[in-house]
């Protein structure tokens, strides 16, 4: 406790900065409450704050924070809700503005995930790359764990670096969370159809990649619809139309607002 009020006393200064904040409520190492308003200052990894009802700036040393708390910023649904009607760069506006103004404030990991699909989706894979290295940057394991790593990995796809893509997707298959486990298994489908539009290499894109997800996977809904589109297209390339059919039908099924079953 003294040592977070001396690190507070000693940073004071008179609230006047040109830092937007936001309303929030932190939770010390120590378990006291604060109220107030919060902006993160990477310079010395610490939270600006200006506690409910004064007129002072402190600065609370992030490692002496357990967590923080803020309300979801209002524009954020309407531009997650942008990108699933089949409008990305309607969205990429507002979902810029809440991952550089809630940096460390819960939601912008929220905001560069949907940033990154936005980008993607717009064709856009150099953004969509730079999203997501300024992510591992800091993280070097979110280059195959976490919330970007799936458009990380399609946008290196896109580039044509194939080996990177299987490096790291094997990677998340063998160290990381069942989520991007199933993504994992869905991009090794795309690295090998990259190869060629061949009987062949249909089939082992759905032995090795989607088909193993529509089965194994059936509990990772975020997945789903992906791996069952693909795998459709696989069997119709290896003259299995009756079972792209059943592929189909469990994809408008199951799935029938997803972006895959309107396709």
């Amino acid at each position: 406790m003294k040592k977070l009020m001396f690190a507070m006393l000693a940073a004071a200064v008179v609230a006047g900065s040109a830092l937007a904040q936001v309303a929030g409520v932190a939770t010390t190492t120590d378990n006291r409450q604060l109220k107030g308003t919060f902006k993160w200052r990477e310079r010395d990894k610490s939270y600006v704050f200006v506690q409910e009802g004064k007129n002072v700036e402190v600065a609370l040393p992030g490692s002496q924070i357990k967590s923080i708390n803020v309300p979801q910023p209002p524009a954020l649904a309407a531009a997650i809700n942008q990108i699933k009607n089949g409008n990305p760069q309607a969205a990429i506006p507002d979902l810029e503005k809440v991952a550089a103004g809630y940096v460390r404030l819960n939601w912008d990991e929220v905001a560069t995930r949907y940033l990154a699909e936005a980008y993607l989706k717009s064709d856009n894979v150099d953004k969509t790359l730079e999203v997501c290295e300024q992510v591992i940057k800091s993280n070097p394991a979110a280059a195959y764990s976490g919330y970007c790593a799936p458009f990380y990995w399609k946008a290196l796809l896109k580039k044509g670096r194939n080996s990177t893509v299987e490096e790291l997707a094997e990677k998340a298959i063998q160290e990381t969370d069942r989520t991007t486990s199933a993504f994992a298994h869905l991009v090794r489908g795309d690295v090998i159809l990259a190869g060629g539009d061949t009987p062949a290499l249909a089939r082992k894109a759905l032995r090795d990649g989607y088909l193993r997800v529509v089965l194994l996977y059936q509990n990772v809904a975020e997945v789903q619809p992906e791996a069952l589109y693909k795998a459709a297209q696989c069997f119709e390339k290896m003259s299995q139309s009756g079972r792209a059919d059943k592929m189909r039908t469990k994809l408008k099924d199951s799935y029938p607002d997803s972006e895959w079953a309107k396709k």
